[in-house]
């Protein structure tokens, strides 16, 4: 999984066709790294939670950029309060991450926040950001149909950093391969499952402009809607620097 769901960015899955021999979950994935990925992303995003009777909507402006195998990422939340978040991801460590509250200071988030909600909402902050696919473990469970589709379905598993997940098990389609559903374990247990809708093509990319987060229990979920977003516009590199944030 090359990018994470979530920033916010999501990872560009439509892969070619594969010779059986050759499917594995690995595999699959290597196939996805390989895919041309834009090096910047330009976003405005609205994120809603729901915790029983509660519901909250919360905007911000995204933008992010890579430097090889390494991906940097600000977000601005611009309602109801400005909020800021900067992450540093890199392969085969954890991502810095830090956060700037309205007041102006800016508290760097330890390993052992990972897995505090983000923004309040029914995502991580491990969840924010990149991921590599070496940092991970892929096996390839068999098929599985959901919705009426058939799907690949991949057990991964964290082997470097912070591992905040035992394990997620991912449905890929087998049509077109785009991931469509994630499901989180934690302790042994299910605790959350990310679902991936509304796939657009924009500038040669597919993505998912609808993200949403739903805990196994029914008690609550959090939605994120991509409102515009755009490929390889000029990102500064000063805007992702911890100076100045």
């Amino acid at each position: 999984m090359k990018k994470s769901i979530l920033l916010i960015t999501f990872t560009i899955l439509s892969i070619a066709a594969l010779p059986a021999f050759s499917l594995t979950g690995r595999g699959i994935m290597k196939k996805n790294k390989r895919l041309t990925e834009a090096s910047t992303c330009t976003q405005s995003n609205v994120l809603l939670i729901m915790k029983g009777n509660f519901k909250e909507k919360k905007e911000y402006s995204a933008v992010s950029k890579k430097y090889g195998s390494r991906t940097r990422t600000r977000i601005n939340f611009t309602f109801p309060s400005r909020i800021g978040f900067l992450v540093w991801d890199m392969p085969g460590r954890d991502s810095r991450q830090w956060l700037k509250l309205t007041s102006g200071r800016v508290r760097k988030i330890s390993s052992s926040d990972k897995d505090n909600p983000w923004m309040n909402s029914h995502f991580y902050n491990q969840d924010i950001g990149s991921r590599d696919i070496d940092d991970f473990t892929y096996s390839l469970l068999g098929e599985k149909m959901y919705e009426g589709k058939k799907y690949f379905q991949i057990k991964s598993v964290k082997i470097k950093g912070t591992r905040v997940y035992d394990k997620s098990i991912i449905l890929v389609d087998k049509q077109n391969f785009l991931i469509h559903r994630i499901k989180f374990f934690e302790k042994g247990r299910h605790t959350k499952t990310l679902t991936l809708e509304k796939y657009q093509k924009i500038q040669g990319i597919w993505t998912p402009r609808k993200a949403v987060m739903s805990r196994s229990d029914g008690r609550g979920r959090s939605i994120m809607y991509t409102k515009t977003i755009r490929y390889r516009s000029p990102v500064a590199d000063s805007s992702l620097k911890l100076e100045g944030f």
